[in-house]
C-alpha cells in the first residue's frame, strides 16, 4: 500500500496537460428535466426498454419521459413535467418483475455512484384491532412503530373499511 502512495505522488501533469476547462453552467440552468433516480432491486440484468414500456402505461406521464442507465442497476426517468415526477413518487411503492423499485429526486450535479438509496415506502395493514382503535390517530401511531408515517389525501385509507 505505501509503495502505491509513494508512486501516486510522483504523478503530475505537463504544463500541455494542465489545462484549465470551464463547463458552461447555462446548460443546467435552462434545464427543464425533471429526473428520478431508481434502484432495482434483483440480482438480474436490467433491460431498460422493457421497464420503460412497462411503466409508460402505469405511470400515465402527460408529457414523454425518458429512461437512461445509470449504473449498477440504476436507471434514471427523466420527465418532462415536474407534475409527471411527483406523481410517480406520491405514488409509490413500485416494483418491477416482482422487485423493489427505489426512488430519489435526482439534481443532475451529484454523481450517480454518490447515489444512496436508503429508504423504501411499504403500505401496511393491521388486522385484528379492536373497532374502537380504527381511527386515523391510532392508524398514525402504530404506523410511527414501524418508520416515518406519509400522510394521506384520504384520511379513509388509514383505517380501512
Amino acid at each position: 500500500m505505501e509503495e502505491i502512495l509513494y508512486d501516486w505522488k510522483k504523478l503530475s501533469l505537463t504544463d500541455e496537460e494542465d489545462v484549465k476547462l470551464s463547463l458552461p453552467r447555462s446548460k443546467n440552468l435552462r434545464s427543464k428535466e425533471y429526473v428520478l433516480a431508481a434502484k432495482f432491486l434483483t440480482k438480474r440484468a436490467l433491460n431498460v426498454e422493457a421497464i420503460g414500456c412497462t411503466f409508460k402505461p402505469l405511470w400515465r406521464a402527460k408529457k414523454d419521459f425518458k429512461v437512461r442507465k445509470a449504473g449498477d442497476h440504476v436507471l434514471l426517468f427523466i420527465f418532462e413535467l415536474e407534475a409527471d415526477a411527483e406523481w410517480v413518487l406520491v405514488n409509490e411503492p413500485w416494483t418491477f418483475d416482482k422487485h423493489a423499485v427505489l426512488l430519489q429526486r435526482f439534481d443532475g450535479l451529484t454523481l450517480q455512484r454518490y447515489l444512496r438509496f436508503t429508504k423504501a415506502k411499504f403500505w401496511v395493514q393491521i388486522y385484528s384491532l379492536p373497532i374502537r382503535m380504527l381511527d386515523a390517530e391510532t392508524a398514525i401511531e402504530l404506523g410511527e412503530t414501524l418508520g416515518q408515517v406519509r400522510p394521506c389525501e384520504n384520511p379513509n385509507e388509514l383505517v380501512g373499511g
